[in-house]
């Protein structure tokens, strides 16, 4: 690496100047300002698979409880409200609630604007599409099968199903609007 040679009158050169550091700030900024812009536009597309995947955390994390703890724990959606939350079954000091009303419960989770429940479908085929539906984990960590349909308002109305297993309690997020298929005689 060679030396810097003094400058006539005066020292070697050391850094960049303030008209150099402004330039580089300037271009920096414009830069950060048209990626937002691009990354803002893309934003809405993605709020759908947050929410699904927010959902099924809230899910994974009642579940493992109920096996944890050998008590029934529960979800509750609020669909008028695009809401959820889970339920312990204990009650405030912390004893095994006697009656639903005294579960504690953990604060509504809003959904990402632009998202909405658009119906519950349950095992019996029966669709919920308004008012409070309750998803309970029993202490083996199963539950009954639904299919949670989201749909993305801001993405033209581009849909997703949070699809839960009775069986095993698992849930995982399908694209499209998912419905349970009837179990017919000629399946068995």
């Amino acid at each position: 690496m060679k030396a810097a040679r003094p400058r006539p009158g005066g020292s070697a050169r050391g850094g960049f100047t303030l008209i150099e550091l402004m330039a580089v700030v300037l271009i920096i900024g414009m830069l950060m300002t048209t990626f937002t812009v691009r990354l803002d536009a893309l934003l809405p597309a993605t709020r759908g698979e947050e929410a699904g995947r927010m959902i099924i955390g809230t899910l994974d994390q009642a579940r493992l409880a109920a096996i944890s703890y050998g008590r029934e724990y529960a979800v509750q959606f609020d669909l008028d409200g695009n809401r959820y939350r889970s339920l312990s079954p204990f009650d405030e000091e912390g004893r095994l609630a006697r009656d639903p009303e005294d579960r504690q419960a953990a604060p509504w989770q809003e959904l990402p604007s632009g998202v909405r429940i658009a119906a519950i479908f349950d095992h019996n085929e029966e669709i919920t599409d308004s008012g409070v539906y309750e998803i309970r984990f029993h202490s083996l960590g199963g539950a009954d099968e639904i299919y949670l349909q989201l749909v993305n308002d801001a993405a033209e109305g581009a849909a997703l199903t949070v699809h839960l297993q009775a069986l095993t309690g698992q849930a995982r997020v399908l694209r499209g609007a998912w419905e349970p298929v009837p179990v017919t005689e000629d399946d068995l």
